[in-house]
């Protein structure tokens, strides 16, 4: 009986070891992806970055209203909240859950379905910070070379 269940538990092992990767290339950001740009239209002037941030402190020409000499300066920085909902099929085998349901008629009402939500963005301050490597945990872009569509699902 003893004999059973080690063989039992060493079979477990060996075929429970998860399985390979199957999802889309998601590569981290790169930093050469940002961008910056003035917007002027309806008497505003706003610096904004492609990383979420608008306005910029300290500098002093970058969000005014009316835009002409005598504007004066709106706001010293906005961050704006990119968001998504993702919806993981329940395993009631384990605990971790991590198979991305991303069908909508499998999805439905959602129901049976965990859901996560994800929001991001990046600002000058109070964000996430991996000390050992120095590295801000921020929303940044890809650097896309080509101008061919990307595909993201598998």
């Amino acid at each position: 009986m003893k004999k059973l269940s080690y063989i039992l538990l060493l079979t477990s092992l060996i075929f429970s070891q998860g399985k390979k990767y199957e999802g889309p290339d998601d590569p981290a950001g790169d930093i050469a992806a940002e961008r910056e740009g003035y917007m002027t239209g309806n008497r505003v002037f706003l610096y904004f970055r492609n990383n979420t941030e608008l306005s910029d402190w300290p500098k002093v020409n970058v969000s005014r209203w009316p835009n002409n000499l005598d504007g004066v300066k709106m706001t010293d920085g906005i961050g704006l909240l990119v968001g998504a909902k993702v919806y993981i099929k329940d395993d009631p085998t384990t605990q971790i859950d991590s198979v991305v349901v991303s069908d909508p008629l499998e999805i439905g009402d959602g129901e049976g379905l965990h859901k996560l939500y994800f929001l991001q963005t990046s600002y000058r301050e109070e964000m996430d910070v991996n000390p050992p490597v120095h590295l801000n945990m921020v929303f940044i872009l890809l650097l896309v070379i080509s101008m061919k569509p990307v595909n993201i699902r598998p």
